[in-house]
């Protein structure tokens, strides 16, 4: 599968990775025990955070990034979070446990191919790029902004990323980029993002899309996604809304 002609116009799709393209709960889990004992020297399981793969699941939901998380859940100093994030991508690359992809991606990926397609998370590039691999999926990405690409003080929900990956994807034509996430976090970068686009006049809309797989209810947010899915399969049709349409065949 490749990422297809780039579109006419400046559009693209921008996807957030954890939880969005991927499974990467229990790998997350586990290299997030490995690097607080690391950098605090103490037992994860003595973190109520790190107690169990669900206490972790509500810590994150709790908070808007992951220094949040990091400071709230483990009381780290900024230097101390600072050193954390840069074991992410060492402890991930060393970290052997499965990271299956969310079923159906692939066939969005496919149907969606005539767009061009970024990624945009707090992850490590470099270990996105060998999911990515793994699966045959890496062609499907012109663009991955990881962890190291953005500033450390300037993560998501800051559009920094975001507006990096439009940038590379766009090549500045004017367009709708879909920003898919699977947290609030995503809806703020979206909706920051769209803040300094329109403020530069630079004709681009973002659209961003909640990835609520496996849910019924919808988002309850402090920003507002522009649309919800509960099925990736949803995200195709959402996306088509907007888009220009794929190219006719060449006779």
């Amino acid at each position: 599968m490749s990422g297809g002609r780039a579109a006419p116009r400046g559009d693209a799709v921008v996807w957030d990775y954890d939880g969005t393209l991927v499974s990467t709960e229990e790998k997350n889990f586990g290299v997030t025990r490995a690097i607080v004992e690391r950098v605090t020297s103490r037992p994860a399981g003595g973190f109520e955070a790190l107690a169990s793969p669900a206490s972790y699941r509500a810590a994150l939901a709790r908070s808007r990034n992951w220094r949040e998380f990091y400071a709230r859940s483990f009381g780290l100093a900024e230097a101390e979070i600072d050193r954390a994030g840069l074991l992410w991508t060492e402890y991930q690359l060393g970290d052997a446990t499965p990271t299956p992809l969310v079923a159906g991606i692939p066939e969005v990926l496919r149907s969606l191919r005539h767009l061009p397609h970024g990624i945009v998370s707090q992850n490590a590039s470099g270990a996105i790029a060998a999911v990515l691999d793994g699966h045959g999926l890496r062609g499907c990405f012109r663009s991955i902004i990881g962890f190291e690409e953005v500033d450390i003080r300037r993560q998501k929900p800051e559009p920094d990323g975001l507006l990096k990956c439009v940038e590379i994807l766009t090549a500045a034509r004017p367009g709708t980029v879909f920003y898919i996430g699977d947290h609030e976090t995503d809806a703020v970068c979206a909706a920051r993002a769209r803040a300094v686009l329109l403020a530069r006049e630079a004709g681009v809309r973002i659209v961003s899309i909640a990835a609520l797989y496996g849910s019924d209810s919808e988002p309850r947010w402090s920003v507002q996604p522009d649309h919800a899915v509960h099925r990736p399969c949803d995200i195709a049709e959402v996306v088509m809304r907007y888009a220009a349409p794929p190219p006719a065949p060449e006779a």
